[in-house]
């Protein structure tokens, strides 16, 4: 017997109650260094800080930084966008498209999964599962992330779904497509372009939702992420898209965060997760 559309919607609204951010487990802690303003305030606008190298440090606790239908920031997300000239249309957490006029450039076949998914009430996002997320649902999620910077690799440890994704930045080859086993969130390898991080991912999957509206992706999927630390307070990742087995196109969105230097992540476990039962009776 199918779910009913009560039990659908029972198990996705679940899922966002259990995924909204909770109180920090750790007592109150300002990271040491932090620049502050004369009133005592964090001072968002001072300059990025930088590694012994001189590049510039993502390390920290960041958030999402949501927008609205004037491209400023704000809570009213899943509008239409408008970003500044010249700056990719904004992605947000519930999006009908990242932005773009005319949707996504999707295949008609990806239009159609998406379209299903969509009547379907989300039912089957990895998110609901406790499986890996796709990077584009991490880097929208209003769950935060905590970035950890070495000389030889940037870590992403997110609080959704306990993911931790590796970038490495000692110099090795990115592998040839279709060489390597597959995984969730691909082989990420980044070199430095004066100030931004330039991040090139492939060898995923193929069967990961690119946003939380059921994007789907393909084996084909390869992106590139330009990471820049404008200010002490804001991480801005440009990303594009190339998937030719989902999309006509390649498409470039904006994703902004925004740090968060007094809080850490909290844990995350999905433990003898269940739900899968109600879908087979």
């Amino acid at each position: 017997m199918k779910p009913s559309l009560t039990v659908r919607v029972f198990f996705t609204a679940a899922l966002f109650i259990l995924a909204m951010p909770a109180s920090a487990q750790w007592p109150y802690y300002l990271v040491p260094g932090t620049p502050l303003l004369a009133d005592g305030s964090v001072d968002l606008d001072a300059p990025a800080p930088r590694t012994a190298d001189g590049n510039p440090n993502f390390s920290g606790t960041w958030n999402s930084i949501r927008h609205n239908q004037s491209g400023e920031q704000g809570r009213n997300v899943g509008e239409p966008e408008t970003p500044p000239a010249g700056v990719p249309p904004y992605a947000t957490f519930w999006d009908q498209g990242f932005g773009f006029e005319n949707g996504l450039p999707y295949q008609p076949w990806a239009l159609e999964k998406r379209t299903e998914r969509m009547a379907n009430n989300g039912i089957e996002n990895p998110d609901s599962y406790c499986l890996p997320l796709g990077h584009m649902q991490f880097h929208t999620h209003n769950q935060p992330r905590e970035i950890v910077q070495s000389p030889d690799r940037l870590v992403i440890i997110y609080e959704a779904s306990a993911g931790v994704r590796q970038i490495f930045t000692d110099g090795r080859s990115l592998p040839a497509q279709g060489d390597p086993l597959p995984t969730w969130y691909g082989y990420s390898v980044g070199h430095w372009d004066g100030d931004t991080l330039v991040v090139e991912t492939n060898n995923f999957r193929g069967d990961g939702w690119l946003d939380f509206n059921g994007s789907p992706t393909t084996d084909q999927l390869i992106t590139i992420e330009r990471f820049n630390r404008s200010t002490f307070g804001k991480i801005e990742i440009d990303v594009t898209i190339d998937d030719p087995g989902a999309y006509t196109e390649l498409f470039s969105l904006r994703v902004e965060h925004s740090i968060m230097p007094d809080e850490n992540l909290i844990e995350w476990v999905c433990e003898n997760e269940q739900s899968t039962q109600y879908f087979n009776q």
